[in-house]
Parts: C-alpha cells; structure tokens; sequence
C-alpha cells in the first residue's frame, strides 16, 4: 500500500517533472498537417488519448479518435498522424496496432518509457517523448496526458493556451493536496460497500472512465460509467430497478451543455427517490485543465483510501498478470 501511496502523493511532482520532460522533447513533423490523428493505447496509457480526444473535440480542426485495439479504423494512411502510447513500451494490443498503422504509411510518434515502441521508435527515427520507467502504467498518468497533449499541440490540433496550462498543473494540485485528500477521505467513505455508479456531461467520459479504472484497479471495485444525455435514451429506463445500495457520482464542469445540466438536475431526483444517494463533484481551478487535473488527483486518493479501508492491496493486478500468463503461451 505505502508504494501507491507514495506515488499518488508525488503526482504534483510528476506533473512538474512531465511538464520538463515535453519542454525538452520537441517534436518536428517537418512541416506534415494531418487529416486525423488516431492514438494507441490501453488501460493506464490509453485513457490519455480517450481524455484528449473528447477534451478536444469542439476545437480541433481535424478528427482525434483513441484506439483501444489490436485493429485500426479503415480511414487511416498517409494523412494519418498516429501517436503510440505505452507506459511499459510492451503493451500487445498497442505494438500490433502500430504495425498496422506503419504498414498504412502514417505519421509515427512514440511514447513510452522504452521497451519495444522505444526501440522501434529508435529504428525507424520516429518523433518519441520518454520518461522513466518502473511503475504502475496508471500512477504515471501526468507523464503519459501531459505527453499526449504535446504531440498534439505540435501537430496543431491543440491550442497554444491549452497546452501551456499543463505548466501550470504541478503547482495547482500542490497547493491543493489536503483538500483532494480531504475530499477523497469523505467519498471512500460513502462509497464502502455501495454499488457504484458514475454520470457525467459526454465531454468529460475521459474523465469518468480514468475514475473508473482507479476503482477497478486500486480499490478492486467493479462499478460503471454512463453519460449524458446517451443515458437518458437507455440506462434512464434501468432506474426503475435502482435502489439504496447505488451511489450515484454525477461529475458536473461549467465546460457542461446547458440542457445536459437541465437533464442532470431531473436524474438525480429520479436517482434519489428510488433510494440511490447522489454526490456532485466538481473541481477546484480556474480553468477546465486545472479542474481537470484536481478531479483527477481526487479520483486517485478516493480509490487508493477505500482500498486502505478495505484491506486490499492498491498495486496489485492478480487477474490482469493472470490473463497475461495463460496470453503468453499462445502464439499470435
């Protein structure tokens, strides 16, 4: 536990040191504009490309799409800019996915602490941002995020005020460390022993779904995800069976539509009166990449103290190391 502990207290210091890490990997696509950009990646390293993804989507000029694949969509080629992201460098789904993507003649960058991307990024001369190995794919989120945004920043699909606020993200967290852990303190409490359930506005699932793998992961919690206002058309209906063992997590931003807001509010008294107990949460800073982030640090320490309260073992992935022994012994 104390390993896990220790790393998600560091985070303000990995963001700082993330933040040096791009501002000493300049990446040059000699002048190459990408018609979309497709980014590789799985579990701890792909969710940055699901969160930039959706966090640029009203901006960018052209399409940003995350793969979580061992395939990749038809439309890419040439015109393509596909960024590979894999802590470890190793990740199978990610290295069969690239293949494909080289074979199509897109434009490669890595990053990845080293192992098999690092060396093909080294063979083939891709673009590649680096940082230090050896821990948990998912404690190393600042590195793999604030990465993946300065690719795209370099590709031009990303604003030059967005990207600079990343450097502002190690000093923020810092000064607000005891209220993330304070907050966090409160939500493991509540959900204990709950059935849990996270909503939020479509534009944050990124987000959500980094909740979700932190409890899935660190707190060895099974809960689920939906949003706004695709839940409305479905999982709505599913209410009706609902009941005082939900907690319902419903993430709100000012970044928000305003009739996503308006279904929010209707939700959570449906929630409420079949029994579920509903929190907001919302994040502290002054612009959405430094809610962003805060949200993100509150999620690590709610899942790391309902793991201490639990008695479980934040770092271990017994399944996950399981499913990559038996994978092993098949060829492919």
């Amino acid at each position: 536990m104390e390993l896990m502990r220790q790393l998600i207290t560091e985070f303000p210091n990995q963001m700082r040191d993330a933040w040096k890490v791009v501002e000493n990997s300049p990446i040059d696509l000699e002048g190459f504009i990408p018609k979309g950009a497709l980014i590789l990646g799985m579990g701890g390293s792909g969710i940055s490309g699901v969160i930039a993804s959706r966090m640029l989507a009203a901006t960018s000029p052209v399409p940003i799409q995350a793969n979580s694949d061992y395939s990749i969509p038809g439309w890419v080629g040439a015109d393509t800019l596909v960024i590979a992201c894999s802590y470890s460098g190793n990740t199978e789904e990610t290295l069969i996915a690239l293949k494909l993507a080289q074979e199509r003649g897109a434009r490669i960058v890595a990053i990845t602490s080293g192992g098999q991307l690092g060396e093909l990024a080294d063979q083939h001369g891709w673009p590649s941002v680096r940082f230090p190995g050896g821990q948990p794919p998912r404690s190393q989120f600042g590195y793999a995020f604030t990465s993946v945004f300065h690719v795209l920043h370099a590709a031009g699909l990303a604003s030059d005020k967005q990207r600079a606020a990343f450097g502002r993200v190690g000093d923020h967290l810092a000064a607000g460390q005891e209220n993330a852990i304070s907050r966090g303190e409160s939500l493991s409490e509540l959900l204990d022993g709950r059935k849990v359930l996270l909503y939020g506005d479509a534009s944050q699932e990124g987000l959500i779904i980094r909740w979700r793998q932190q409890l899935n992961e660190n707190s060895k919690l099974l809960c689920s995800h939906h949003v706004f206002p695709e839940m409305n058309h479905n999982e709505l209906v599913g209410w009706e069976s609902g009941d005082e063992q939900i907690m319902a997590l419903v993430f709100q931003t000012p970044e928000d539509h305003p009739r996503t807001r308006a279904r929010m509010d209707v939700c959570m008294e449906i929630f409420q009166e079949q029994g579920a107990d509903v929190v907001v949460i919302e994040g502290d800073g002054d612009d959405a990449i430094l809610r962003f982030f805060d949200l993100v640090h509150v999620g690590d320490w709610t899942s790391l103290l309902l793991a201490e309260s639990s008695g479980v073992d934040p770092v271990a992935i017994e399944n996950i190391d399981h499913l990559k022994d038996a994978l092993s012994k098949i060829p492919y």
